[in-house]
């Protein structure tokens, strides 16, 4: 299995805006920073074949991880998050036919076994999903190309777990959904996941 990684270069102001302002632009930043370093150490735990896809090839901190972990580097491209997941989607299946798992980053205090529950349930299923308490999913993985999944889908909003499921129950696609976890994106979120335990 393939897994790709999207995250976002840790700039302040432009990313974990909703921990603002009980934490800092910067801390906000740094924390986006630690949570893409331990998204990216677990899934090399378990994982050979890592696709990071960011949104800025050249930003120091990537150049960073790449000098010290084992991975294939990759731009997102442009657009919303389902015209950047269906292109990384399609090169994939390009380059290889292996199954695919999507994660962000927002889920850092996630165990590995979460991952690895995937593995058997998509050899059961075509889709597996795993909810989060917002409406969305912290993963998502599929054997086959269905890259019309990610077309039309209100993102960022708390009904796209249940779009994605509308759509993959009118495909007529079977879907596991894992148990429901939670993101890391409000200042109560990181009390209930703090950044030492990941």
């Amino acid at each position: 299995m393939r897994v790709i990684i999207l995250s976002k270069a840790p700039v302040a102001g432009k990313v974990k805006t909703r921990l603002m302002p009980e934490y800092s632009a910067q801390e906000a930043a740094n924390l986006q920073q630690k949570m893409t370093t331990a998204v990216l150490r677990k899934v090399l735990s378990r994982f050979d074949d890592v696709w990071l896809a960011v949104d800025d090839l050249k930003h120091p901190f990537f150049q960073l991880l790449q000098r010290d972990f084992a991975f294939d580097l990759r731009h997102q491209g442009d657009g919303d998050l389902g015209n950047r997941l269906e292109r990384l989607l399609r090169a994939s299946f390009d380059d290889d036919s292996e199954p695919v798992m999507f994660l962000g980053t927002d889920s850092p205090h996630i165990g590995v076994s979460r991952y690895e529950e995937a593995l058997p349930a998509l050899s059961r299923h075509d889709i597996v999903i795993g909810a989060v308490e917002d409406g969305g999913y912290d993963l998502i993985a599929m054997s086959s190309c269905q890259s019309s999944l990610f077309r039309g889908i209100p993102w960022s909003s708390g009904s796209v777990l249940e779009e994605t499921l509308r759509k993959i129950n009118k495909l007529k696609l079977s879907v596991h959904v894992l148990e429901t976890s939670f993101d890391l994106d409000r200042p109560q979120d990181l009390e209930r996941a703090p950044p030492e335990s990941w």
